[in-house]
């Protein structure tokens, strides 16, 4: 009986250590990823406060527009109009926002007078793009139709009666779906109307009296927030969303998921041509029933670690979720 308690107490060590010789490794790479994160949203989470004070100045724009008429202030030589009237800010200075009152707007008068209050926002802006090398563009979109963005644009993409309003970079801030009023993270990407690619957004909505009168944006592209990742590692990295589709990631990374082919190197190349379709990049929409085993893993079940196989060769893949939003970092390895 003696021998036998002592070959089970053998058994079990040997089990435990060989358990956490398999653990060790894994929480190893887990550390890696929570790193990597770290760095990134370092960048991300400050944004956070510089949105908000611009809120703040946005309020205190409207109260004193209000007060004091400031739009009498206003330099109205810097507008002009161009084809189908729209009225746009020629961005000559190189410290000015673009301007632009879409056609749709409900009253021009009031779309005008507020362009020439909010002004001042061109300054505040400037300096956080000055600061924050992450940040690609900077604008505000007004209740009344109208956009100030920065650095200047020509708005040679958008139609003369686009509604600003219905856009998700809007929408998701109003009223309805943010009762709160705080800032909010976009994180579905989207081809930005100005032309600059696939977009994430930060945006704060900005209320007067207790209404809301336009919402406020921060743009960063997928391109550079990939940059960003991949600078910290030399790993297959890619990122997915909360629906299993793939926001970004590394030439490697994709091929190992056997998703479509690439162009230059990165997956943004593939999503800005006309023939993306976004399904193509969805995991669970993986014909390899092992990448949909690994999707409902990591975003459903949200275990960290996963082997599988494709085409006969063995792969390791592990997850860690962001904590600014609802994304997922995955590391694969052959």
């Amino acid at each position: 009986m003696k021998y036998l308690f002592f070959v089970n107490i053998l058994i079990f060590l040997l089990s435990s250590s060989c358990q956490s010789d398999v653990k060790e490794p894994i929480d190893n790479h887990i550390l890696l990823l929570d790193s990597i994160i770290r760095i990134v949203e370092a960048d991300l989470l400050p944004l956070e406060a510089d949105i908000k004070e611009l809120a703040i100045l946005s309020t205190y724009l409207y109260e004193q527009g209000g007060i004091n008429e400031l739009a009498q202030n206003g330099d109205k030589n810097k507008y002009v109009k161009v084809q189908n009237g729209v009225l746009h800010q020629s961005g000559d200075k190189i410290d000015a926002s673009t301007v632009f009152v879409s056609l749709s707007t409900e009253n021009k008068e009031i779309a005008l007078r507020e362009v020439y209050w909010t002004e001042k926002l061109d300054s505040a802006f400037k300096e956080i793009i000055d600061k924050r090398p992450l940040v690609s563009q900077v604008y505000f979109n007004s209740a009344s139709n109208f956009s100030r963005l920065y650095p200047p644009y020509v708005f040679n993409t958008v139609e003369p009666d686009v509604d600003f309003t219905s856009f998700n970079f809007y929408y998701l801030g109003d009223e309805l779906r943010n009762p709160t009023r705080k800032s909010v993270w976009v994180e579905e990407v989207y081809i930005d109307p100005m032309g600059r690619g696939w977009i994430l957004s930060l945006i704060q909505p900005v209320y007067y009296e207790d209404e809301l009168k336009g919402v406020l944006g921060l743009d960063i592209t997928v391109s550079e927030l990939m940059r960003r990742f991949l600078s910290n590692s030399d790993k297959k990295l890619v990122i997915i969303d909360s629906q299993g589709v793939i926001v970004a990631g590394g030439e490697e990374a994709i091929k190992a998921l056997n998703m479509p082919p690439l162009k230059n190197h990165t997956y943004l190349q593939t999503v800005n041509t006309d023939s993306f379709r976004k399904e193509d990049f969805n995991l669970y929409k993986s014909k390899s029933k092992e990448v949909r085993r690994m999707a409902s893993k990591f975003l459903l079940e949200k275990e960290n670690y996963q082997k599988f196989e494709l085409q006969g060769r063995p792969f390791e893949a592990y997850s860690r979720k962001l904590n600014v939003m609802d994304w997922y970092l995955v590391d694969i390895h052959d």
